[in-house]
């Protein structure tokens, strides 16, 4: 049992790092017991440098900010799988959204991120045995709308595992989005109400954003978050281009800055049902490097 707690000591902060690319410092000075929550969803969203407050349209709106379900026209299924993770870590996500007329949108999403392989320890080094981590977060989002005025909440489940140890949580997100015209959305979401894994409250964040379908397939998108017990603010920067260049079919290039960090990626989408977007991803820490997102979605 004590060489048990010894390896769940030693590793805990290693995997938090390591799962997801948050750093032990910014663990310290957030308290965040589920980084999972504030990583990252779908290639789209990732490429635009994760400016998406005001951009969220289809499932990811439910980890984005639920206000934006109110943009599945019927159906909405996304996914997205990771590549090139250093330290052997794995990235899933998927969504599905769906609109129930006048009773509103509901939505489903899952995410989960992971390490194989770990090797085990004690306090005298290394005991030759090998164990895995993994993080879930399950998000239950509904959403409808007053004229222009969109509002969402997502209840939030959390299921994480180091070894033989294990903790759950839950909490909320709220969001609203507020349509100024049809080519200027406002967005604003406030996530991890009450959110607590384990014993650990995890800190709410705000988060502010706007989007302006500009002209020609234009959309430039701009996000400001600011985190509970952090003085900084983050800015989030993002564009998108869409064009059509054959019959039903419509290619998109995009590229952001999120905290510093770039982002680029693109996008094809066939009869504005079936789309593949890929993104290519710094992450905040050098030494995790970068990465690539592919999702594939459906939407009708």
């Amino acid at each position: 049992m004590r060489n048990h707690l010894k390896k769940f000591v030693i590793f805990a902060g290693l995997l938090s790092t390591l799962l997801l690319g948050v750093s032990g410092s910014a663990i310290a000075d957030e308290n965040h017991a589920f980084p999972i929550f504030r990583t990252g969803v779908s290639a789209r969203a990732l490429a635009m440098g994760s400016a998406y407050t005001a951009v969220a349209d289809d499932a990811s709106a439910g980890y984005w900010n639920p206000a934006g379900l109110t943009g599945v026209e019927k159906f909405s299924l996304t996914t997205m799988l990771s590549d090139n993770m250093r330290y052997d870590r794995q990235y899933m996500y998927a969504g599905l959204a769906y609109n129930f007329g006048t009773a509103g949108w509901a939505a489903f999403n899952w995410v989960n991120a992971g390490i194989d392989e770990i090797k085990g320890a004690t306090g005298s080094g290394l005991d030759g045995r090998t164990f895995s981590a993994d993080d879930h977060g399950f998000l239950f989002s509904y959403g409808n709308k007053l004229s222009n005025l969109h509002v969402g909440a997502t209840l939030k489940v959390a299921y994480q595992k180091v070894d033989n140890y294990s903790s759950t949580g839950v909490g909320f997100d709220a969001g609203v989005k507020f349509l100024l015209s049809d080519n200027v959305h406002l967005g604003l979401v406030a996530r991890d109400l009450g959110t607590k894994v384990g014993r650990t409250s995890v800190p709410v964040s705000w988060r502010a954003g706007v989007a302006a379908m500009a002209f020609g397939g234009f959309t430039f998108a701009a996000d400001v978050q600011k985190v509970q017990h952090r003085d900084n603010v983050t800015l989030y920067l993002g564009s998108e281009y869409d064009y059509e260049f054959a019959d039903d079919y419509f290619g998109a290039i995009r590229g952001g800055v999120s905290d510093g960090d770039f982002s680029i990626g693109a996008g094809l989408t066939v009869a504005k049902r079936y789309s593949i977007d890929y993104a290519y991803v710094t992450e905040t820490e050098n030494f995790l490097g970068e990465n690539h997102r592919l999702s594939l979605s459906i939407a009708f």
